[in-house]
């Protein structure tokens, strides 16, 4: 239910320029900065402000930052990393940033996607300038599985599937905000 409820506004997100220039072979260094510059703003705020509200209940929530991993990559790149705020600044409750998450980890997920990507068009690879797409590596896809897994069991447990599926739908809307708005 909750892909199927988020569906519209994820292919929403994949139609922003930003997003199908990463997955594209005309792929610039330029164009791959300013995507890493939005992605470490939103990372920035969710690992702050989401991630402590989450904690509790996904015990490896601390394995799972990518804030480092965006800020190497822009060094590499040659680009300084930005202070913009994002609308992810909100006292969530756990059901909500439980959504949020989840979108994040998928975009983990859909990161292996674009470092092929990025390999092939710059040269770029998991240890050199694509750290963020290379997502947990090995363990991308059971960190994926024990999200979910730990997620499932949180609805379960407290019946508040619509307000998960709200708070993945506040993220796509977010992010597709600042994609929109580029790294401005």
């Amino acid at each position: 239910k909750l892909r199927l409820s988020t569906s519209p506004l994820h292919k929403q997100l994949e139609s922003v320029p930003l997003s199908q220039v990463i997955v594209s072979p005309e792929i610039t260094v330029q164009k791959y900065a300013e995507y890493l510059l939005v992605m470490q703003c939103i990372v920035r705020d969710v690992e702050a402000k989401v991630y402590p509200v989450v904690s509790k209940f996904i015990s490896d929530i601390d394995q799972r930052k990518k804030l480092t991993s965006i800020q190497d990559d822009l060094k590499v790149l040659g680009f300084s990393v930005l202070n913009e705020a994002t609308e992810f600044d909100a006292d969530f409750e756990i059901p909500f940033a439980l959504g949020i998450v989840y979108v994040l980890e998928g975009s983990a997920l859909g990161g292996r996607v674009i470092l092929k990507n990025i390999e092939k068009q710059l040269g770029f690879n998991a240890e050199r300038g694509a750290k963020y797409f290379s997502g947990y590596k090995e363990n991308t896809g059971s960190l994926w599985k024990n999200f979910l897994f730990d997620m499932v069991q949180y609805e379960q447990d407290n019946d508040c599937g619509d307000v998960i599926i709200e708070g993945a739908n506040f993220a796509f809307g977010i992010i597709h905000k600042q994609f929109q708005n580029g790294n401005r």
